[in-house]
């Protein structure tokens, strides 16, 4: 239901109620039935609520609250996001495993040169997992392992949270403050 609002008659001085949703209509009044034109939002808006409330502390109402939680929420999501990733993404970093990847590619090809083919093959497969030289093209001299990786993901996770609080905060200034 639309906020009620007293105006005075222009003509009679007697109260009428409006509404938001009657601004700029053609009304009669009450009292003295004469024609009158109602004023405009703005002016509307700054008259006195109808329960006791004044027009520009109280009209606000229904739209600043909700402005100020976008507001308030967004800026806490965004700023405790933004740490929090940052805080897990070193926090990441420090599980990271150092590799030489020289050291990897000599190991790899002392194996090549101790066994026959076939053992070859079999150490081959079933070292796959645990080879770093055959999952490099490039030097790589940092590579992750299981914990840096899944803290990693809370890192994303913790930025979307941040990217989350900046779009709250955006959309908090689409609300108008009445």
């Amino acid at each position: 239901m639309a906020a009620q609002y007293a105006w005075k008659c222009p003509q009679c001085g007697a109260d009428i109620e409006l509404s938001t949703t009657q601004a700029g209509q053609e009304l009669g009044c009450p009292a003295c039935e004469a024609s009158l034109t109602l004023p405009k939002l703005g002016v509307i808006k700054q008259l006195p609520l109808i329960g006791g409330e004044t027009g520009p502390a109280g009209s606000r109402s229904g739209s600043v609250p909700m402005k100020r939680w976008l507001f308030a929420g967004g800026l806490l999501l965004a700023v405790l996001g933004l740490v929090a990733g940052l805080a897990a993404q070193y926090r990441a970093n420090q599980y990271r495993v150092e590799i030489d990847l020289d050291a990897a590619i000599e190991s790899e090809y002392e194996l090549i040169d101790e066994h026959p083919p076939a053992q070859l093959y079999a150490l081959t497969v079933s070292s796959l997992d645990e080879s770093f030289a055959l999952e490099y093209s490039e030097p790589v001299y940092r590579t992750r392992n299981i914990k840096s990786g899944i803290i990693e993901k809370v890192a994303w996770v913790c930025w979307g949270l941040a990217g989350t609080g900046v779009l709250l905060l955006l959309s908090s200034f689409a609300f108008r403050s009445s």
